[in-house]
């Protein structure tokens, strides 16, 4: 394996660089593992050819040219995955969400408040009431699919995100995708709303751990991932990742 791939500007997460559960996606896709962990070592280029190649131990990378964007390898990911919310709360938590006023990438192809589902993956999480929970609704676009079911790559993309919803804290400074590790469950069906629920796993020091679920319509699961976050020490280095 040794493919060539670009990162169009509208699979962006920062104004610069691509968005983390996108790239991962472009990793994960390749392992023929229902479970992959993939790590994120610097931010993916935009709109520059990549390299995609089978490493060491069954491992994929992503490379710009010698630098290593993002290293995946399959994974036993096994987490208590909390049961759905209903679509009308997750579609009152999301149009609560205080993150359409004070969202850092407001034109994040997996969060944005300035992206549409139509157009994106745009999940906007919010806090349901009366629960340690975040949730919102997503509608999958058909261009997303591939014999009638959604691509790995773009379920990896909604994966991405939510695991903040609740694991980075409202105070803390800039922080990052380090490893995203997901397991595929079950089809996820193009222009059908699912429920998307997000929540805590942990925090130690500047790390972060959050959980995210993808139900299906019928509440069956179709997938969950955890996010890895780390907050930067200095913010203003946006270009490295811990």
């Amino acid at each position: 394996m040794d493919e060539q791939v670009v990162i169009e500007r509208r699979f962006r997460g920062p104004p610069d660089s691509g968005h983390g559960g996108y790239a991962c996606g472009l990793v994960a896709e390749r392992l023929a593992s229902p479970c992959v962990a993939v790590s994120l070592r610097h931010p993916p280029p935009l709109e520059q050819p990549l390299s995609v190649a089978l490493h060491e131990h069954g491992a994929v990378v992503l490379l710009d040219g010698d630098r290593l964007i993002a290293e995946g390898a399959p994974a036993d990911l096994r987490l208590e995955v909390p049961t759905p919310v209903s679509l009308g709360q997750a579609r009152h938590a999301s149009a609560a969400s205080p993150w359409v006023e004070r969202h850092p990438f407001p034109g994040c192809f997996g969060c944005g408040p300035e992206r549409s589902q139509n157009e994106a993956v745009a999940i906007v999480m919010g806090r349901v009431a009366g629960s340690d929970l975040c949730a919102a609704p997503w509608t999958p676009l058909a261009e997303f699919a591939d014999d009638g079911a959604v691509t790995p790559l773009f379920v990896w993309a909604a994966l991405d995100c939510p695991t903040a919803a609740l694991a980075v804290p409202e105070d803390a400074p800039a922080s990052v995708l380090a490893r995203l590790t997901g397991r595929l469950v079950a089809p996820v069906v193009p222009e059908r709303t699912h429920t998307v629920v997000a929540w805590l796993i942990g925090h130690d020091g500047r790390k972060h751990r959050g959980g995210a679920a993808i139900y299906a319509p019928d509440d069956e699961l179709c997938a969950y991932s955890e996010g890895l976050w780390i907050e930067l020490r200095d913010p203003a280095k946006m270009g490295a990742r811990t």
